[in-house]
C-alpha cells in the first residue's frame, strides 16, 4: 500500500474514532449545580452535584425539605419510581413537604 493511501486510511480512522466520541460525549446532559434535601425520617441534609438530566433519582428516606440550586427544573415525585409527580422546583428555588406527603425521587428535565 502506498503511503498516501496508509495516511488516508489512518486519517479517516482518526477522524472517526473523534466523531463516536464527541458524539457520545454530548449525548449525555446534566443539570449544573447542586441539589440538597433534608431526609424526612433523619433530618440529614444531603446533596448531589450536576445530576443527570432525565434520570430518576431516589431520594432515600423522603425530603422533609428541598433546594434545587442547579440550571434546571427539578420534578418531585411521591413515590421512588417516579410515577406520581408531586412537585416541580424551578432553578434556585426552594420548597418544604410533611407528613405522607413528602417527595422520594427526583428528575431533572430541562424541557
Amino acid at each position: 500500500m502506498r503511503a498516501w493511501q496508509r495516511l488516508a486510511r489512518v486519517t479517516v480512522v482518526a477522524g472517526s474514532a473523534i466523531v463516536l466520541v464527541a458524539g457520545v460525549s454530548t449525548s449525555a446532559q446534566a443539570a449544573t449545580g447542586k441539589f440538597f434535601y433534608t431526609r424526612a425520617d433523619t433530618g440529614f441534609r444531603l446533596s448531589t452535584t450536576n445530576p443527570p438530566d432525565d434520570l430518576c433519582i431516589p431520594l432515600e428516606g423522603g425530603a422533609g425539605t428541598a433546594d434545587n440550586l442547579t440550571d434546571t427544573p427539578a420534578i418531585l415525585f411521591r413515590d421512588e419510581e417516579c410515577n406520581v409527580p408531586q412537585d416541580t422546583l424551578a432553578p434556585n428555588e426552594g420548597g418544604a413537604y410533611g407528613g405522607a406527603t413528602v417527595p422520594h425521587a427526583v428528575i431533572f428535565h430541562a424541557g
